[in-house]
């Protein structure tokens, strides 16, 4: 998470834990962690505690939800659809994320043209019994006590 939306959170750099760790981003440039803080992450149904490390850089995301945090949780994340699936009493639930994916802090003309616009694409469900979510705005997060 970036100081930003740790600001725009309503966390203080007082809220953070220290740490002294250095990160790698996708760049392959190297980042030192400001600290880290615990949310409660509440995705529909879900409520789920995480532990989030804060740096001081301009990223192209609000949240960067690792792959033990999606696999813990049974989630199914979608690039090209840019959501993420799970299943719940047998049923597949879609949850759409961010629905303008590009800023200007990263946009690659050959990311955005590769891009299909959500209200242009039918997405086809393995099942008939299926059915999708209400799309998810935002996620709702909050200080763990």
């Amino acid at each position: 998470m970036s100081k930003i939306t740790m600001k725009k959170l309503g966390i203080t750099s007082g809220n953070l834990s220290r740490r002294r760790l250095t990160i790698q981003g996708f760049d392959q440039g190297t980042q030192r962690v400001v600290g880290m803080t615990r949310l409660d992450l509440t995705v529909e149904e879900l409520k789920a505690s995480t532990l989030l490390h804060v740096i001081d850089a301009r990223i192209s995301y609000n949240l960067l939800l690792g792959r033990s945090w999606l696999h813990e949780n049974g989630f199914i994340p979608s690039t090209l659809h840019q959501c993420f699936k799970y299943i719940k009493n047998g049923e597949i639930l879609k949850v759409d994320a961010d629905m303008k994916p590009f800023t200007e802090a990263e946009s690659y003309f050959a990311d955005t043209k590769l891009y299909l616009d959500p209200d242009n694409m039918q997405e086809v469900l393995p099942s008939k019994n299926s059915r999708l979510v209400t799309p998810v705005k935002k996620f709702i997060l909050k200080l763990h006590p």
